[in-house]
């Protein structure tokens, strides 16, 4: 990935050269300053470091460091910011799922509670009409029964034919085989 010229990999394996090189630069002094014989003046004399005063600011490593660790700011700082846009990007989307199958959900039950009260108006419908008809076939079973108890009270106030009384019938008897 590369951003603004800067190629971390590239960039990594440069670094990753330098040091190796100032490794083995550093083994070399360490050899060349372990065997006084080779050079007795300079065991004498400290390490001094020489710096070029003539290399500008620019090509130096520590300038150079500088920039990079800028640039790795500024890489991360837009990361954070990419990261926080996405994740209220996320947030705004799953919140507005959850509003969608809230409403959803209310609706359903809107409709759900309309039906059973279609559903509970049809069916005190039915009874009352039920209990309607039931009523009036109670009305007329009733009357029919007082009819008929009138008719039976009349036939049992007529006389008997041929005036025989009740008490004067006589019981059949059974036929013998």
């Amino acid at each position: 990935m590369v951003l603004r010229g800067y190629d971390r990999i590239e960039v990594d394996e440069y670094i990753a050269g330098l040091l190796e090189e100032n490794g083995a630069l550093r083994r070399e002094l360490e050899a060349r300053a372990s065997r006084p014989e080779s050079r007795p003046e300079q065991a004498a004399q400290p390490a001094t470091q020489f710096y070029d005063v003539d290399t500008p600011a620019e090509d130096s490593f520590g300038f150079r460091a500088e920039k990079l660790l800028r640039l790795a700011e500024r890489e991360s700082a837009e990361m954070r910011t990419r990261a926080t846009r996405d994740a209220e990007a996320v947030e705004a989307a799953a919140r507005r799922r959850s509003e969608e199958q809230l409403r959803a959900a209310e609706k359903e039950a809107e409709q759900i509670r309309s039906s059973a009260s279609q559903d509970a108006l049809k069916t005190k419908k039915q009874a009352a009409q039920e209990v309607s008809r039931l009523s009036s076939l109670h009305r007329s079973t009733k009357g029919e029964i007082r009819r008929l108890s009138q008719l039976l009270n009349a036939e049992l106030e007529r006389p008997d034919p041929e005036g025989l009384n009740d008490d004067q019938v006589e019981p059949e008897k059974p036929a013998s085989n």
